[in-house]
């Protein structure tokens, strides 16, 4: 068959999906239902033909034994894509019972109290500080602040008495987050004995309208946990790295927007270990915050489900987090979540277990670590196997491009398209292949070892707010990629030119793996630009206010617009001729929610001011303002044309 004439029928639907797809709406389950049929059916096809017709004959056993493991990889992988097409199958919404939630809540005299607990183990006071301040400034009548401080920090100690929130340390780190939120919920049943306990990690901070919104839920009996979405407010390794914090949203907002409003309509709701809110009473009919894993929300939700209860998921921006900042601590943290998921298979709420669990949730909870083990191991098979052709001549894949291409392409094309409109963009090929490849070599060695070995694997903290003043390499992930790179470049370059002496290897199309080996590069090309880390100098993220504001010098006052702000400055807009007279003067600012701020006036031009804050009085005001305010520093909608178009840029030097 004609290579080209074998891509007809993968183009043609991806033509079709481009034209038709944007007509409907994500959440109109007809088309959903109807695209995931096509899917299912295309992948079908698909895998029976990998299946019947492409693997390599056991009289040739090298090409066997990698043959097999691969298509077994993509079996896996499969399986994972199954399970997330029938969770798609429903949608739940509950932002209707969340404005129920609210109004009733303003209109009630007895609103039941909430414990608010902040576990932390190493994190600095700048990070704290944020997430205490938010905690403080909750639209709520009934709540206190704990902080669990798991290194027993005195300075931390002093800090909280002075902001009038409750301090609690224990004397040993047993249990890790989970063992120390249990030691909380003890001394919290006999000072406060609120019914429910809201968890925010140290680095995260609530919108002030929160618990307004979730506690509500608890009216029905059965629901235990209210878990909702986690945001960032400062741009991921991918976001800072290619410049593309204004046009491409952090790669967990597809599990966060797109996939857990489908597990909610199925009642198994994930907890995520932060912004959530929990029945006390349910908590401890399960024996407290569970112990037996280092992800001890994925676990939580299980127990719970098995213990009767429903976990709601409320999808809707009421906290905002700091995101890993590095490769290094975004790479430890995917581990630590890979482990976790991979030790869940083994506790007696898992998938295989003697529980309560109902078909679905088993089938859920055994996605989650088969999808641990098999996407980074295949991404790793994926980059190895046509070098595998190429020098050892041992084809994986016995099939021609043709072949490949008429069977592969229309469910490929027809997946991505349902991922991308299901999504609303939030998950596209290349931007999201990128972390998982930089993350495989690390993950896919931890989670096996876990798997087969069973070790005992301590709870390792993700370090955030990390500044740096200049480029880092992360040369783990440099030198890895760069020798897949050259090997590739090497391989393909010579057998393809005729360089090495000698017919190419049998039983594979070389067209075929020529296509594999160039997208491979074009993969590797971009996690080695990836693994130069740009400077982090900023030491507070900026957020887009765009509100009026008064300005006063000389004791006139101008009317002036806030067009952004950090905790130490803003940025404002003038009149040109008036802003060139304030070249390095000293004017007062008088912010919304903030009050009258002393500001220095560090450049001036073109009708904008860039003000230094002089705000030691106002500090906690700003943070509290911008924080808990309905306010972005990163991209809160995917442009996908703009995020490609900005990462090439980077990529070819011409930003």
């Amino acid at each position: 068959m004609n290579n080209l004439l074998a891509a007809v029928p993968g183009i043609a639907l991806l033509t079709g999906a481009i034209l038709l797809l944007p007509l409907f709406k994500p959440h109109n389950l007809l088309v959903r239902r109807g695209l995931i049929l096509v899917v299912l059916v295309l992948s079908v096809r698909y895998l029976w033909w990998r299946i019947s017709e492409t693997l390599p004959p056991l009289a040739q056993p090298a090409d066997f034994v990698f043959g097999l493991l691969f298509l077994l990889l993509e079996l896996m992988l499969a399986f994972s894509t199954c399970i997330c097409l029938i969770t798609f199958w429903r949608h739940r919404d509950n932002t209707a019972m969340a404005e129920q939630n609210e109004r009733k809540s303003h209109h009630s005299v007895d609103m039941p109290a909430v414990d608010v607990f902040i576990p932390t183990y190493n994190e600095s006071w700048e990070v704290l500080e944020r997430s205490i301040l938010g905690a403080r400034a909750l639209d709520y009548p009934n709540f206190k602040v704990w902080v669990l401080d798991d290194t027993r920090r005195d300075w931390l100690r002093d800090k909280c008495a002075a902001m009038d929130v409750r301090y609690l340390r224990r004397d040993d780190n047993k249990g890790a987050k989970a063992g120390n939120l249990n030691n909380a919920l003890a001394v919290s049943k006999i000072e406060t004995n609120a019914p429910y306990i809201m968890v925010l990690d140290a680095d995260f901070v609530p919108k002030r309208k929160f618990l307004r919104r979730v506690v509500g839920f608890f009216d029905d009996a059965q629901v235990a946990l209210v878990q909702t979405p986690q945001f960032f407010f400062n741009p991921n390794m991918l976001q800072h790295n290619f410049m593309l914090s204004e046009s491409w949203v952090d790669e967990q907002r597809f599990f966060f927007d797109t996939l857990q409003p489908a597990k909610d309509a199925w009642d198994v709701s994930y907890c995520c270990g932060t912004s959530f809110v929990a029945r006390r009473a349910a908590i401890e009919d399960i024996g407290g915050y569970p112990t037996e894993t280092i992800t001890e929300d994925i676990l939580l939700s299980f127990k719970l489900i098995d213990a009767g209860y429903v976990t709601r998921y409320l999808n809707e921006k009421l906290s905002n987090g700091l995101a890993p900042e590095t490769i290094a601590e975004y790479i430890k943290q995917r581990s630590r979540w890979g482990i976790g998921a991979i030790q869940s298979l083994f506790v007696k709420v898992g998938p295989f277990g003697r529980n309560n669990l109902s078909l679905m949730h088993r089938f859920l909870f055994l996605e989650t670590a088969n999808y641990w083990l098999s996407l980074p191991t295949f991404c790793l098979f994926g980059l190895i196997a046509p070098l595998l052709y190429w020098y050892a001549g041992i084809s994986i894949l016995h099939a021609d491009a043709a072949d490949y291409a008429f069977h592969f392409m229309p469910a490929f094309f027809s997946s991505t398209a349902l991922f991308v409109w299901v999504s609303s963009g939030r998950i596209v090929p290349i931007l999201t292949d990128l972390t998982e490849f930089v993350c495989a070599s690390r993950v896919a060695p931890s989670v096996w070892s876990a798997l087969l070995f069973r070790k005992v694997q301590t709870f390792r903290v993700t370090n955030k707010g990390l500044q740096t003043d200049r480029v880092q390499i992360n040369w783990t992930v440099m030198l890895e990629a760069g020798a897949l790179f050259a090997l590739t470049a090497f391989a393909v370059f010579a057998f393809r030119t005729s360089l090495v002496e000698g017919r190419l290897p049998d039983g594979g199309d070389p067209t075929l793996y020529t296509f594999w080996s160039c997208w491979n590069l074009l993969i590797l090309s971009l996690v080695m630009l990836l693994a130069v880390e740009r400077p982090r100098q900023r030491r507070e993220e900026r957020f887009d206010l765009n509100e009026p504001a008064n300005m006063y010098w000389k004791g006139q006052r101008y009317s002036t617009w806030l067009l952004d702000m950090s905790v130490s400055g803003a940025r404002i807009d003038l009149p040109p001729a008036l802003a060139v007279q304030l070249r390095d003067a000293e004017v007062m600012i008088d912010i919304n929610e903030v009050g009258p701020v002393k500001a220095h006036v560090t450049s001036a031009g073109g009708g904008l001011l860039h003000l230094r804050f002089d705000a030691a009085g106002a500090r906690d005001a700003i943070i509290t303002k911008l924080y808990t305010g309905s306010y972005d520093s990163v991209a809160q909608q995917a442009s996908i044309g703009t995020a490609l178009g900005g990462m090439f840029k980077r990529a070819f030097g011409w930003q």
